[in-house]
């Protein structure tokens, strides 16, 4: 598999088998090791040990593995990770170079097994030597890995190639995919089994809509969502009772939130219908499309608080507003990085997502201390805004946990799944806040009945 993704895969077998194979090598403990080659040993049973301490680390684990396995390499043989100049790069050599101690220390215990004891003392001595050639001759190999390593890198996408055509021709006999017959880039839940679509072009992935799948309750709960969203913006907000107290800059940010939740919801939507498409970069593309849905109707959520508490405050509130667009547009651009949609940062975009959400209390400590804590703890806790932020968290949790599926696998595939019960929380979400904000209006109107100024 060509890129990031193919590289942590390999990394991740491999690593997976080095304890496997170190177990067999340790069977022959009576096999005496000299210190010219206890160095090589050493780094293997190294990387097994500091790799597995990472692997229960719940931020991508799978990048860490990568790292650990390269640092320490770094540190025993240098030279031979010097010509690899990306991390990915001496990730490959360190896997080549690894994969080559292995084998050769495999090579001499087999020998040794199949000469009987009686001849284990002249095993051990050619064990000893082939360890000084695997050493001595390390850093040559190294060498002609990197040279390998396009080679390799497009061996790799010929395979993914083969695969995404061997995914495309499965859709068209079955009209599903199960999970392993998706090409690798597209595994992003392993617990939803079946279901999948996979599709040769954008049009085919806009038909597959009408079809029910996997995705199809992630699709119609946020289309229906944007058109309930839109009868809101468009009927029921105008038609409110505040209405026409509300200045043309009133209605200017009222409209940026339902804007933002149109786009998120469209955007989402989009995701949905594209995510098969057997395309990986247009795929990938789509997903980012997703995110910056996410990062805005946060953003403008947050703004609409900001410019409520503060709507006789022009400084305050233009100061926050402005803070907060700086990171809306922020969270617009960060998921546009490769790391960002790793299939294995569910829980970082989890985390940046929330903590984007908790700067929208930022001006809590101002409010307490203008205006006392009991103000604020009514202007929070007595709106709708605590049980929009309640289900957007416990929808986020939901999402990155993968529950209910991870109990219990290929129940959930068509319905119930976390990815569905995320897409009713940020639904759920937008309508608490859309109450939210009404009452925050309100307020706001009140302390303004004695004047104060727009700007």
């Amino acid at each position: 598999m060509d890129g990031e993704e193919g590289i942590l895969l390999k990394v991740d077998l491999f690593l997976s088998e080095l304890e496997r194979r170190l177990e067999y090598l340790e069977n022959y403990g009576e096999c005496r090791i000299d210190a010219s080659i206890s160095k090589t040993f050493a780094t293997l049973l190294a990387v097994r040990e500091r790799c597995s301490q990472v692997s229960g680390e719940l931020f991508g684990a799978g990048r860490r593995r990568l790292q650990v396995m390269v640092e320490t390499l770094d540190t025993r043989y240098t030279e031979a990770l010097a010509a690899a100049e990306s991390m990915n790069e001496k990730a490959r050599v360190g896997v080549e170079l690894l994969d080559n101690m292995l084998t050769d220390f495999e090579t001499r215990a087999l020998k040794m097994r199949d000469q009987g004891f009686a001849n284990a003392a002249g095993a051990a001595g050619s064990l000893m030597d082939e360890g000084r050639r695997v050493v001595d001759e390390g850093l040559d190999r190294a060498r002609v890995v990197v040279d390998e390593g396009f080679e390799r890198a497009r061996r790799a996408k010929d395979s993914l190639e083969e695969h995404i055509q061997y995914a495309i021709t499965r859709a068209r006999e079955h009209g599903h995919l199960k999970y392993e017959e998706l090409p690798v880039p597209w595994r992003v839940n392993p617990h939803i089994l079946k279901g999948y679509r996979f599709c040769e072009s954008k049009l085919a992935c806009v038909r597959s809509v009408f079809r029910v799948s996997n995705e199809t309750v992630n699709i119609w709960t946020h289309a229906l969502g944007l058109a309930l969203v839109l009868s809101i913006a468009f009927y029921f907000y105008p038609t409110s009772a505040n209405f026409d107290q509300y200045s043309k800059t009133d209605v200017l940010i009222a409209a940026f939130f339902f804007f933002a939740a149109c786009k998120c919801l469209i955007c989402s939507t989009i995701w949905h219908t594209m995510n098969c498409v057997a395309d990986q970069s247009l795929m990938e593309c789509f997903a980012c499309v997703d995110y910056t849905g996410i990062s805005l109707l946060i953003a403008a959520s947050i703004m609409t608080v900001e410019y409520t508490v503060f709507y006789c405050e022009p400084i305050s509130r233009w100061a926050y507003m402005a803070a907060t667009a700086f990171l809306g547009v922020a969270g617009v651009i960060m998921p546009w990085h490769p790391t960002f949609n790793g299939q294995d940062m569910a829980w970082l975009r989890v985390a940046f997502f929330v903590g984007l959400g908790t700067t929208g209390f930022m001006p809590v400590f101002q409010i307490i201390y203008t205006r006392g804590a009991a103000w604020a703890l009514d202007f929070y806790m007595e709106s709708n805004l605590l049980k929009s932020l309640s289900v957007y968290c416990l929808g986020a949790c939901i999402y990155a946990s993968k529950v209910p599926e991870r109990w219990f696998p290929g129940a959930f595939d068509y319905f119930g799944n976390a990815h569905n019960l995320w897409h009713i929380a940020v639904l759920g979400g937008i309508l608490y806040h859309y109450v939210a904000m009404q009452q925050f209006f309100s307020g706001a109107f009140k302390r303004a009945e004695g004047g104060c100024p727009a700007f």
